[in-house]
């Protein structure tokens, strides 16, 4: 019998969610290289601030992460170290900074190659861009990013500490890396179909989306990246499963419990990026 999987479990819950926040006409349009330019640059500017949010909610995960006290003695010096569950997240999450400031110097440099424009209209004086003038997708992914918070529990305040802590965190992030490697490995999927009759120069946007950008987002790269956080996730529940000492339906109820943490914000993702794709104008 195969090791539970909560990423699985997740992936498997809601189908035409998932598929809703997946596929879309902006997507199809981007497969087809009939994206104008201003759109492209519009929706390329609402994921640069993204990335911001990104960046801020992986500090506030940083702040609450508890790594171990002590580690396991080595044979020797040239021993492999196992490292926990919390260690191989940190490591990701270093990864995942260095990865998103890459990537958002990747198309913001593409971009201006192009001539797309990835600024939305700011304030003259603070130089921020109103909520208003910001997708609804975007706005809920700051928001999701920015109410990652630790847990009551564990500091003095009487409550119990709370299995996994971070779990709420990584999923978020592990939901909304998968729902775009997806997303967009769904459009290079479409690619050569939609428009093999086309030199990607001739397309709206100048060959930027098929040329450079989808690839770069549907890489077998990208891919490993995401699978390692999902591994990581499956391994921290897993072992909080097995650390239940009353038997097969104590760890059941583990389980239960980890499975409903982790599916608040598996919908709440779903939905951010549902709405994180612009609409356009027609139907394919």
């Amino acid at each position: 019998m195969a090791p539970f999987s909560l990423t699985q479990t997740l992936l498997t819950s809601h189908p035409v969610a998932y598929q809703t926040a997946t596929q879309s006409p902006f997507l199809a349009r981007a497969s087809q290289g009939r994206l104008p330019k201003t759109l492209l640059g519009q929706w390329l500017a609402n994921d640069r601030l993204y990335i911001h949010a990104y960046i801020r909610g992986i500090g506030r995960l940083l702040s609450f992460l508890q790594l171990p006290d002590v580690v396991p003695p080595l044979r020797d010096e040239n021993a492999v170290r196992e490292q926990s569950v919390e260690e191989r997240l940190l490591h990701w999450m270093i990864d995942a900074l260095v990865n998103i400031r890459r990537e958002e110097d990747m198309f913001v440099r593409t971009a201006a190659r192009y001539g797309v424009d990835v600024n939305l209209a700011a304030g003259e004086e603070d130089g921020r861009v109103a909520p208003g003038t910001k997708l609804e997708g975007l706005r809920r992914f700051e928001a999701l990013f920015d109410g990652i918070v630790a847990p009551p529990g564990g500091d003095g305040d009487g409550a119990a500490p709370l299995p996994l802590p971070w779990l709420e965190a990584a999923v978020v992030f592990w939901a909304t890396e998968k729902c775009y490697l997806d997303a967009w490995s769904g459009a290079a999927a479409r690619v050569s179909d939609a428009a093999a009759d086309r030199k990607p120069e001739d397309d709206a946007d100048g060959g930027a989306l098929r040329r450079e950008l989808i690839p770069n987002w549907s890489s077998a790269e990208f891919a490993r990246f995401v699978d390692a956080l999902g591994e990581i996730v499956d391994a921290g529940v897993r072992r909080e499963m097995e650390r239940s000492k009353a038997g097969e339906d104590e760890e059941e109820l583990v389980k239960a419990r980890l499975v409903e943490r982790a599916m608040a914000k598996w919908r709440d993702v779903l939905a951010a990026e549902e709405a994180f794709w612009p609409a356009v104008e027609g139907s394919d």
